[in-house]
């Protein structure tokens, strides 16, 4: 479980953890399902892929003192077995602002790393500028295959080359741990 410190804006300073999930509650798949809807403008999880994802993924939560601010759901890729894929990472509004992103999703890289895990990959909007500079803070980059096309467009959920690939080595193939930016 790692740890730091941040201070609130009333003053109040909180004890940030971030820790792997090794058991499924109710309590926990409605955590996951309520950060995703304050994340995303259309719903990730419902009950079932939440117990699913927390059964058979990885789910690392970001606590402020014994409160979860924060969920970072990761799956196995099958072309890629030694990558794991973030599906969906989200931080609770208010929560946001505060470099918890960052140091929340270098976190995980260091427990996928420490699990053996040569890269890490994810899929985020073309726009989301924000969420890609926390991902570039911490070391990923579009991927050479850059834009991904949705396949949504017809259903006009998403306009073509909406999503964006984004990759992080978290070990070179030789083994070394290549150090990211913190």
């Amino acid at each position: 479980m790692e740890s730091f410190r941040i201070d609130g804006h009333s003053g109040r300073a909180f004890q940030i953890l971030v820790e792997e999930v090794h058991s499924v509650t109710p309590e926990l798949v409605q955590v996951l399902i309520d950060i995703d809807l304050q994340t995303f403008a259309e719903s990730t999880f419902s009950h079932y892929t939440a117990a699913a994802f927390l059964t058979n993924g990885r789910v690392y939560l970001l606590r402020a003192d014994d409160v979860v601010i924060g969920t970072c759901v990761c799956m196995r890729s099958w072309d890629r077995p030694n990558e794991a894929t973030i599906l969906s990472m989200g931080i609770r509004p208010g929560w946001r602002g505060r470099g918890l992103g960052q140091r929340f999703v270098s976190a995980v890289m260091s427990k996928l790393r420490a699990k053996g895990l040569r890269s890490v990959s994810l899929l985020v909007g073309k726009e989301n500028r924000r969420a890609i500079k926390v991902y570039n803070d911490v070391g990923f980059e579009a991927a050479s295959e850059a834009q991904i096309r949705s396949g949504l467009s017809a259903f006009g959920s998403l306009p073509d080359d909406a999503l964006l690939l984004m990759r992080a080595r978290l070990q070179s193939d030789d083994g070394p741990v290549i150090e990211l930016n913190r």
